[in-house]
């Protein structure tokens, strides 16, 4: 029987069960994990295909959406930030054996959780928790949900810290978004003259500009203003409260444990957009700096994009969502390289400019400088998502917002010819051969679901294979290997997505890197495996580059994290936006480091 067979009739016989054991006894929480939306989806399905091995009967349940507390004691009132939940629990002799999870927040949200001392814990009420489940991963992907027995429940209603973070970005440039968002807007010490007064983005007027919170204050100086979403109805915000990655907690004192980087996979920046009001209906590419003249409020028009001039709706993320950190790196605001004396240049123009102490960001007066159009801010993917699909209804206008790709990321819009996607620099992020849907014989990437009179970079989104979906990446590219621009390194807007754990849960944490990996390969390609994995139907090489790394700093100057290193278990420093090097295996990675992209060349960081 094949893989995809045995999954599917595993899967069946789950369904079939129904009614999961409720017998209590000794059940182990493996791990409890926060963080990343798009490694979200196949680490749950991976977990879940990981605890099938060896016979043993495993079930899944998602929450609804936002509903599962991450609750942060190191404040009075505790800060609580509201996440979406997969559990997955095996069950052995009729009783609950052991329990995985993963509550899916803003990347650094994840990060300070899981650097917290004490971390966060995980919780819910009752309510939140009763129900077969949510079907937030597809039931084609891994089959219906169920029920959560009583033991496991127990587990959230009581609450569980958290023990490991799936985030978009280096720890090391989490720490410094999170240090650049809870400041004072202006420029940082180190930046001076050079600096683009945007070192500090202004939600907490206790620390100078970009500066990193130090110990020795009052609790209440470490939380920061909320940064609020400008969607309608909507009352999500993204809550900034300081944390150290390294040494100990800022707030409570308490020495921070070593952690351990483990990698996971390269997710793909994808600029999407509606193209049903006609505005952007022509859009098929874009370039690093038509999006900076849009996205930084300098000429908020289609014309910004070489169309003719249009109203159009701009959608920013909040900046600390890690999408928009790895986004801002790559595309935007480029690594800086100030030299501490005055010196130093800031390559590109940040998304956050012209911001101001707007909050929400919500189109007002001041924030565009020229055009017909305006800005707007989502928090979540899921509201960057929601604002694309409805800008027509909600602004009377096409709008463009960016996400990282994943099938659950894009599955709302994805084959429907109102929305598309943009090449960047000619370069698209998913495919490299177009043409008719599902053709075979011809080179085309089966998945892509170009047709007659779509052009490249403009094709709906994906949400297909040549065969059902789920299925194998060999039957989505012609070449047989997942977003081969990615991997060749001329598509420059991604980021290598980690899972970081502390010893206690380090070995459940690779186990479930490895079974997330395995099911990007076999099932639900949402980005490129960062190892060489092997799955049933093939070995993927995984990604055989790296980006140099740098050392992080805040805006004083003071170091984030340790001296940079590019390859292996070593692996430190920032590197979100630092040069694309080639490295055959993890082991002998170009040991070129603090080299970070410039608009002008390679530029040498301090």
């Amino acid at each position: 029987m094949s893989r995809m067979k045995s999954i599917f009739a595993c899967l069946l016989l789950t369904a079939v069960v129904g009614i999961v054991p409720l017998a209590q006894a000794a059940q182990t929480v493996e791990l409890t994990m926060a963080g990343s939306s798009g490694a979200w989806q196949s680490l749950g399905v991976g977990t879940y295909n990981y605890c099938q091995t060896g016979g043993v009967t495993c079930f899944h349940w998602t929450s609804a959406s936002n509903v599962v507390n991450l609750t942060d004691s190191r404040v009075t009132p505790v800060n609580v930030d509201p996440g979406t939940l997969w559990v997955v629990w095996s069950v052995v002799g009729g009783n609950v054996a052991k329990v995985w999870s993963d509550d899916k927040v803003d990347t650094i949200v994840g990060n300070r959780c899981f650097f917290a001392q004490p971390q966060c814990s995980v919780s819910a009420t009752l309510s939140s928790l009763s129900g077969s489940g949510s079907t937030q991963i597809a039931a084609s992907i891994w089959g219906s949900d169920t029920a959560l027995p009583s033991s496991v429940i127990s587990v959230f209603t009581s609450g569980t810290l958290v023990n490991a973070v799936a985030t978009d970005v280096r720890p090391e440039d989490a720490a410094f978004e999170s240090c650049r968002v809870n400041s004072l807007l202006g420029a940082g010490s180190y930046g001076g003259a050079a600096s683009d007064g945007l070192d500090g983005l202004g939600y907490n007027s206790n620390w100078a500009a970009g500066i990193c919170p130090a110990a020795g204050s009052a609790a209440s100086a470490y939380v920061g203003n909320q940064i609020k979403s400008a969607y309608p109805g909507s009352t999500s915000v993204a809550n900034v409260l300081a944390y150290n990655i390294t040494g100990n907690d800022p707030i409570s004192g308490t020495k921070i444990p070593t952690y351990t980087v483990v990698p996971l996979g390269a997710d793909a920046v994808v600029f999407f957009f509606e193209r049903d009001k006609g505005e952007l209906t022509n859009l098929t590419n874009v370039s690093p700096q038509q999006l900076q003249q849009a996205f930084s409020g300098t000429n908020c028009d289609a014309s910004a994009f070489g169309l003719a001039a249009g109203n159009i709706g701009i959608f920013l993320r909040e900046p600390l969502s890690g999408t928009m950190t790895a986004t801002e790196n790559t595309v935007f605001r480029k690594p800086s390289v100030y030299t501490g004396t005055g010196s130093g240049d800031i390559l590109g123009v940040s998304q956050e400019a012209n911001v101001g102490a707007n909050n929400p960001l919500d189109g007002q007066s001041g924030t565009c400088l020229n055009g017909l159009g305006a800005r707007y801010r989502g928090v979540g993917a899921g509201e960057i998502t929601k604002w694309v699909q409805n800008s027509g209804a909600k602004l009377g206008t096409d709008g463009i917002g960016y996400t990282f790709f994943s099938y659950g990321n894009f599955s709302s819009v994805a084959n429907n010819t109102a929305y598309g996607y943009a090449t960047l620099n000619d370069v698209d992020p998913i495919f490299a051969s177009y043409g008719p849907q599902n053709s075979t014989g011809a080179g085309y990437d089966p998945g892509q679901p170009a047709g007659a009179g779509v052009l490249p970079g403009a094709a709906n989104l994906p949400a297909s294979c040549s065969g059902a979906f789920p299925c194998p990446e060999k039957d989505i590219w012609a070449g047989g290997l997942s977003f081969p621009n990615v991997r060749n390194g001329t598509y420059n807007a991604y980021s290598v997505i980690r899972v970081i754990a502390y010893a206690g849960g380090l070995t459940n944490a690779k186990a479930l890197v490895k079974g997330a990996q395995v099911a990007v390969v076999d099932a639900v390609p949402d980005y490129v495996p960062a190892v060489k994995t092997v799955g049933v139907t093939q070995t993927d090489p995984g990604l055989e580059l790296v980006r140099s790394h740098y050392q992080q700093y805040d805006g004083a100057g003071t170091l984030i994290g340790a001296a940079p290193v590019n390859s292996g278990t070593a692996e430190k420093g920032g590197d979100a936006g630092g040069t694309i090097l080639p490295c055959a295996t993890t082991t002998t990675c170009s040991k070129t480091t603090q080299q970070v992209q410039g608009n002008q060349g390679l530029q040498v960081r301090p």
